[in-house]
């Protein structure tokens, strides 16, 4: 390499200390959880239960799943099954990438049946009712589309056209075509559909639903808390 590509190319990106402990975190609780199991044989194994498997999910999505930091760790109880199911596959096999996550994804005994286990655990649980409101749309957005009411609009015509038909009329996944919008944290929406938008994460349905702008995602999302208001 270079003299001058080493001087161009960007500084490495840090972990912020948060995500390295909790990366340390999952990683020591993984092997917790696990530990008790080594060397037994299955009739000495004491039963796995999704219950037991989420104790070492809370430290980031809470102990009922309302997740937190204003939704840096999304809101995930009552989300369905199959849809976490994959999601947790994603996160094994790293097509979606999640670096505090890793660690507990590379243990060996993280397998198909406890994915099963805790997706189906995740899938009953019910939060907490969540502090999402009020939701500011930012000073450009509400320039480019003049005020709350049309943005509010905006977002409506969008989510009708691209979003209702996998995701239903109120947002809530009631077309079991993909997981509820609704009650979930704004700035997770808003982060989820930037990485859909740049490739960063994929989406089943992304030729038809297209790439919205920053004010357009932002219309998007004042319409789902406002559904969620409902």
């Amino acid at each position: 390499m270079s003299t001058l590509m080493f001087r161009t190319m960007p500084p490495r990106k840090r972990p912020s200390l948060g995500s390295a402990l909790c990366a340390l975190l999952l990683l020591a609780t993984a092997n917790a959880a696990f530990a008790e199991t080594e060397g037994k044989s299955e009739s000495e194994q004491a039963p796995m239960t999704g219950d037991a498997i989420y104790r070492y999910c809370q430290s980031c999505h809470g102990e009922q799943g309302a997740g937190g930091e204003a939704g840096k760790y999304p809101r995930i109880a009552g989300l369905p099954a199959d849809y976490i199911d994959k999601q947790l596959h994603d996160f094994k096999a790293q097509r979606r990438v999640n670096k505090p996550m890793i660690p507990i994804f590379k243990h060996h005994r993280f397998d198909e049946t406890v994915i099963d286990l805790v997706a189906e655990y995740i899938a009953t649980m019910r939060p907490p009712e969540l502090a999402l409101w009020p939701y500011q749309p930012s000073e450009a957005a509400l320039a480019d589309y003049g005020s709350k009411q049309a943005l509010a609009s905006a977002g409506a015509e969008r989510y009708q056209a691209d979003c209702a038909s996998c995701h239903g009329d109120d947002g809530d996944g009631s077309l079991g075509n993909g997981p509820p919008l609704i009650d979930q944290y704004p700035a997770y929406l808003s982060k989820q559909i930037s990485d859909f938008a740049a490739g960063r994460r994929e989406h089943a349905a992304a030729e038809q639903c297209g790439a919205p702008d920053a004010a357009e995602s932002e219309a998007l999302i004042f319409h789902l808390v406002e559904l969620g208001k409902g």
